[in-house]
């Protein structure tokens, strides 16, 4: 990856004097993140390894110590007494649909998967994909898109499969594609729901600007326990 970033300190690791260096910072880190190396799966866990952060502080550049700390705090990752053995992860997971960003709590979200072989079901509305075995579990799998009567498009390489758990139940939804993984100041103001786009109302609890962009907050629990979701006999 080419580098355009200015000469860096160890005082001033990315360049915290200048807005227009940290601007350059934020957007060498987003590139990092959408072109992550690893396990994707291992950012959507409950904890990210000390292994992960050098993977991924390598994909953004990312060389000494003071540079290190600064990706932590600025993806918001506590990095504690222990330094990075006491790394936990960001609380949101922020993932595209069509046009639109959405995000899940990360703690309702047990991996991030590539899409492999769906076995289809025979009787069931076209949202319902079929059925993939993972890691020696049969799971549904859900096109988001379909769910939530927006247009359907075929998969690319970017396509995911969030594997989404609450109270017992686990359903695979997929996604156009994992954009980031971030913290999400619970404490900013949430758009009132009537901004909410009509498609998602039922199972939103609100937008919130990230940087300019739009994100709609979705309930897990309200997707997968909405009557919508366990009538899907065609």
């Amino acid at each position: 990856m080419n580098d355009p970033r200015p000469a860096m300190n160890s005082a001033d690791p990315f360049g915290t004097s200048s807005v227009r260096s940290r601007a350059a910072m934020a957007e060498t880190l987003q590139q990092a993140l959408r072109s992550f190396s690893g396990d994707p799966s291992a950012l959507a866990g409950g904890a990210m390894t000390p292994d992960v952060l050098r993977q991924l502080a390598q994909s953004a550049g990312i060389t000494n110590n003071a540079q290190l700390n600064e990706l932590a705090r600025m993806l918001g990752v506590s990095l504690g007494a222990n330094g990075a053995e006491g790394i936990s992860v960001p609380q949101n997971i922020i993932f595209a649909l069509n046009e639109n960003e959405c995000t899940f709590p990360a703690g309702s979200v047990q991996g991030v998967e590539r899409i492999t072989d769906i076995s289809t079901v025979p009787n069931t509305v076209p949202w319902v994909l079929g059925i993939i075995h993972l890691r020696g579990s049969i799971l549904s799998v859900v096109d988001l898109r379909g769910f939530f009567g927006l247009p359907t498009q075929p998969l690319t390489q970017r396509s995911r499969l969030l594997v989404v758990n609450r109270r017992e139940m686990t359903i695979g939804l997929m996604v156009d594609g994992v954009n980031e993984m971030r913290l999400i100041d619970t404490e900013q103001e949430v758009s009132q729901m009537s901004t909410v786009p009509a498609w998602s109302a039922a199972y939103a609890t609100g937008m919130i600007n990230i940087e300019g962009r739009p994100v709609i907050l979705l309930d897990p629990d309200r997707l997968l326990f909405a009557d919508k979701m366990h009538r899907y006999h065609a």
